[in-house]
């Protein structure tokens, strides 16, 4: 059995979504699988940031689009004929790729801001008579609302999603959503981690503190944009409005300073360039305090509830402290709560953020036994043989090639 996994990111990106995805096919089998993506990973220096898979890569090249007309109501219909126009060529360009690797199967990863090889993995799979399986990272229209608005591909959605032999998603809350949507019943599988990296002290590395030994390392891995903003904002307030001159906010991101500052978030942080995956272990493991947020007025609240941060497993994983700054009816809040593997602030205040970062700072106990609820949760629900085998079974796989490694 061999399947094409369709994603717009894919690894060695800087990108949670190409990690996980790196995660899940490492030790298959390269003849197994073949991945295609909209991303040409064929052209030199292409960054390392989770390390490049065996399978062979496919690239996917924009479809043509129409350039011309934006007067008198004509831009609107020009803009359907390039979705229409761009879902057909992207379908034509799968199907080759399909039928020359003879592929048995399609999985399309949702996430990013590609469009359009949701729908056209869909209909080139049903076109060569192959499976379909979507694996929602992100829920489609939510994503197709977040990039374009209102368009009309997001009708793609609920025959596609009908349309599949099986539906994965990250969490309950957007497992919850589908049912309630389309009546179906989707497979969760976690966005999972390799825990053996975590086990043991921290291997030194260039993240390791220096300077200030008495310094407070509050930490945050990952991207910064505006499904985080207010919380960040929130978290500089609480710190100047604790006083405490050795707290500082660590961030590693792709992100630069003057985009980070652009959105308000300043003071007592400290930038770093956006390391590999594989010295995630010890730069979190340092940490005084994890800092996990999402956003409070963000445009698309729809994203923030039932988002499943790919860094959530490796913060359980560094059995830290973990601030969750994020609203109520969020997963992450929901899920912090429910096991109480971290400290949750689910409210728009950065007084009680304060408050929380404060009893984090003085309680020894309650420090002790959140990064103990936090490793036994990543063991129970983050472990990634157990991610490889639901992967494997889903898609029917050979079970020994999905879980070795």
């Amino acid at each position: 059995m061999k399947f094409a996994l369709i994603s717009n990111v894919l690894p060695p990106s800087e990108s949670a979504h190409a990690a996980i995805i790196q995660r899940l096919l490492r030790d298959l089998d390269p003849g197994s699988y073949c991945l295609l993506s909209a991303t040409n990973y064929e052209v030199a220096d292409q960054p390392n940031y989770s390390g490049r898979l065996t399978g062979k890569y496919y690239y996917l090249p924009p479809p043509p689009q129409l350039t011309r007309g934006y007067r008198f109501g004509v831009r609107a219909w020009r803009e359907r004929i390039n979705l229409v126009m761009g879902v057909v060529s992207r379908t034509r360009t799968i199907v080759r790729t399909l039928r020359e690797e003879k592929c048995d199967a399609v999985v399309v990863c949702t996430g990013g801001r590609e469009i359009f090889d949701f729908p056209a993995g869909y209909l080139a799979s049903r076109l060569v008579g192959a499976r379909f399986y979507a694996y929602l990272l992100d829920q489609y229209s939510h994503m197709v609302s977040f990039v374009m608005g209102k368009s009309f591909l997001r009708r793609f959605e609920p025959l596609v999603i009908k349309g599949a032999a099986a539906v994965i998603a990250p969490n309950e809350f957007l497992r919850d959503e589908l049912r309630r949507r389309f009546q179906i019943e989707a497979v969760i599988i976690r966005n999972a981690c390799d825990l053996s990296v975590y086990e043991g002290e921290p291997a030194g590395a260039s993240n390791e503190k220096s300077g200030d030994q008495n310094e407070v390392r509050i930490v945050y891995t990952g991207g910064v944009g505006s499904l985080h903003f207010d919380a960040f904002r929130n978290l500089m307030t609480a710190i100047n409005r604790q006083g405490r001159e050795n707290v500082r906010l660590h961030l590693y991101t792709s992100q630069s300073r003057s985009e980070i500052e652009g959105a308000g978030i300043r003071g007592p942080v400290v930038y770093h360039e956006h390391e590999p995956v594989s010295a995630m272990p010890a730069i979190q493991q340092q940490a005084d305090v994890l800092f996990l947020p999402l956003a409070f007025d963000s445009p698309y609240p729809e994203i923030v509830r039932t988002a499943a941060p790919g860094k959530l497993g490796e913060f359980l994983a560094a059995r830290r402290p973990i601030l969750v700054h994020a609203p109520a009816d969020s997963f992450i809040a929901w899920y912090f709560r429910h096991h109480e593997c971290g400290l949750v602030v689910d409210q728009n205040d950065p007084e009680k953020l304060a408050q929380a970062l404060e009893l984090i700072l003085t309680d020894a106990s309650l420090r002790e036994r959140l990064s103990a609820r936090a490793g036994e949760r990543a063991e129970a629900d983050f472990d990634l043989s157990t991610a490889r085998a639901q992967f494997a079974k889903v898609l029917a796989l050979d079970a020994q090639a999905g879980t070795n490694g």
